[in-house]
C-alpha cells in the first residue's frame, strides 16, 4: 500500500485493548465530533466490526452540508479498523486506525489515512491537511483526556444511570462520555421513547412513572430553560424558576417513595447560588447571595433536598461558566471574536468562574462514585479570572485583536436585566470542597482549556 498521504500518533498509557474498548463502546463517534464544526449523524454505526456503516452530513453554510456514508473493514480486534467511503466528498478516502503494542505496555495509537480528492481540487490539499490536523489534535487530546478520567474507577462496577436534559450541549456530551467508560445511559425524555435506552416523564404535568428507576443506579438531573438568550420578562423568569424547581421535585419525591432507591442522585446547580460577588472569593461555606439567579438557586436546591428527605445521597453540582464551542456562552463569543469584535465587557474587572467541560463531565462521573459526596460542590477551575483576562486569553487563541469593548449602558440597553445579573456581575468561586474531595483537574489552565475546547491548537 502507499504511504498514508495523512498520519498522525500519539502514544497513551494504557494498553490498546483498553485504547480499543473506548472506541468500540457507544458515543465513541460523538466523543469526537469536533465541537468547532459539528457533524450530523444520520446513521451510528452499530459496531466497528467489517460491514457496518455510518452516515454523516459534514457542514458547509447554514443548513446546507455534504452526506458523507462511510463502511468499516479490514477489523482485527485490539488491533486495527478502517472506515472506506462509500459516497461523499473525496474521490477516494480510506482512514485506518491502529492500536499497537508499545514494550512498556502503553499503546501507540495512529490515525492513516489515504484520500484523494475529486479532479480539479488540487489547489486545496494543503487546507484539507491542515483541518485534519486540528481535528486529530483535538480527537487524540479528548481521547486521552476521557481514558485518564475513566481510570481512576475501571475497576469499579459499571452503572445504569439515569440522565434527564440529556439533549442540551452539556448533557449530549455527558451520556455519550459516560458511555465511553462502559457505563449503561438511559435518557428520561418528554415524549415518547424511541428504544430502550429512554424512559418518558412529563414534568410540566408531573407524570414519574416510578418504573422508570427500575434497574437505575445513579440518576443526574440536568434539567432547566435557559438563563441566556431571552430577554427577563416577568413571563420567562417563571418559566426559568419552575423549569426547575418542579422537575427536581418531582424526580425526587418520587425517589424517596422507592422500595429500591437509587445509589445516588447528582442534580446541577449553578454559581448564580452566590449572587454578584465582586472581588470576594467564595466557597461552598458561603451562604447564598441576593437577586433572582440566587434566589433561583436556593429554590432549586432546595425543591431536591426537601423531597428527597435524605433517602439517598443526594450531590448539588454548582457549574460555572461551561467553555466548549458547541454551546453555552463560548459558542455565542467565539464567532465575534473570530471577526476581531470581541471586547471587555463593561469594566472587565468582573470575575468569571470556568469551567472546561471535559472537566465538568469528570466531576459528574467523580461524584458518581465518590461516597463522601453529599451537599454541593461549586463545579468551577481553581482559578477565576477577570473578564478582561478572559477576553485577552481568547483573543490569542483566535489570534485577533480584542479593542471593541461593550459599555455597560450598551449591554443594559440589548439585554436588559440580563445584563447586570449575568454578563456585568461579579462571581468570584473557589472550587474548595471539590479540592478538598480529591478531584484532580484534567484543563485547569484557563489558556489550555480554551485551546482543547476550541481546538485551536
Amino acid at each position: 500500500m502507499k504511504p498514508p498521504t495523512f498520519c498522525v500518533e500519539s502514544v497513551l498509557p494504557h494498553s490498546p485493548a483498553e485504547v480499543f474498548a473506548w472506541h468500540t463502546r457507544v458515543g465513541a463517534f460523538e466523543r469526537f465530533n469536533p465541537p468547532w464544526r459539528p457533524v450530523q449523524i444520520i446513521k451510528a454505526p452499530s459496531s466497528l466490526r467489517d460491514g457496518s456503516q455510518v452516515e454523516i452530513k459534514v457542514p458547509l453554510l447554514g443548513p446546507l452540508g455534504i452526506l458523507w456514508k462511510l463502511t468499516h473493514r479490514d477489523y482485527r480486534d485490539s488491533e486495527q479498523f478502517c472506515d472506506e467511503q462509500i459516497t461523499g466528498p473525496f474521490r477516494s478516502w480510506r482512514h485506518y486506525h491502529k492500536f499497537i503494542a508499545a514494550p512498556d505496555q502503553s499503546c501507540r495509537m495512529r490515525d492513516e489515512i489515504h484520500f484523494a480528492l475529486p479532479r480539479g481540487m488540487s489547489l486545496a490539499k494543503p487546507l484539507i491537511i491542515r483541518e485534519l490536523t486540528r481535528l486529530f489534535r483535538y480527537r487524540h487530546m479528548i481521547l486521552q483526556n476521557d481514558l485518564a478520567l475513566h481510570a481512576r474507577f475501571k475497576d469499579s462496577p459499571r452503572k445504569t444511570i439515569l440522565v434527564s436534559g440529556s439533549s442540551g450541549f452539556i448533557g449530549s456530551a455527558l451520556c455519550a462520555f459516560l458511555s465511553t467508560a462502559g457505563h449503561t445511559v438511559i435518557r428520561l425524555v418528554r415524549r415518547s421513547p424511541r428504544d430502550s435506552g429512554e424512559r418518558p416523564w412529563d414534568p410540566e404535568r408531573e407524570v414519574l412513572e416510578p418504573s422508570v428507576f427500575d434497574g437505575v443506579d445513579v440518576v443526574i438531573h440536568l434539567g432547566g430553560e435557559s438563563i441566556v438568550g431571552h430577554r427577563w420578562t416577568p413571563e420567562y423568569k417563571r418559566r426559568i424558576l419552575e423549569s426547575r424547581t418542579k422537575s427536581s421535585a418531582l424526580l425526587c419525591k418520587t425517589i424517596a417513595h422507592l422500595e429500591h432507591k437509587p445509589e445516588v442522585v447528582i442534580m446541577a446547580s449553578a454559581i448564580g447560588y452566590y449572587g454578584d460577588t465582586g472581588d470576594s472569593l467564595v466557597d461552598e461555606r458561603s451562604p447564598a447571595g441576593t437577586g433572582f439567579l440566587a434566589d433561583t438557586g436556593k429554590a432549586w436546591e432546595a425543591s431536591a433536598r426537601d423531597n428527597l428527605r435524605d433517602a439517598t445521597r443526594l450531590v448539588h453540582i454548582r457549574i460555572g461558566t461551561v467553555l466548549n464551542a458547541a454551546g453555552g456562552a463560548l459558542k455565542q463569543m467565539l464567532p465575534i471574536f473570530k471577526l476581531g469584535a470581541g471586547g471587555v465587557l463593561g469594566s472587565g474587572r468582573q470575575y468569571m468562574s470556568w469551567i472546561a467541560l471535559q472537566d465538568l463531565l469528570g466531576i459528574f462521573e467523580y461524584a458518581m462514585f465518590t461516597s463522601s459526596m453529599r451537599g454541593a460542590f461549586n463545579a468551577v477551575a481553581p482559578e477565576p479570572v477577570t473578564n478582561r483576562e478572559f477576553t485577552k486569553t481568547l483573543g490569542k487563541i483566535v489570534r485577533r485583536p480584542t479593542i471593541a469593548p461593550a459599555p455597560a449602558a450598551l449591554l443594559r440597553l440589548m439585554f436588559g436585566e440580563v445584563a447586570d445579573a449575568v454578563l456585568l456581575a461579579s462571581c468570584r468561586v473557589s472550587p474548595r470542597a471539590l479540592v478538598d474531595s480529591g478531584y484532580t483537574y484534567i484543563l485547569p489552565n484557563l489558556e489550555e482549556a480554551l485551546r482543547c475546547e476550541c481546538g485551536e491548537f
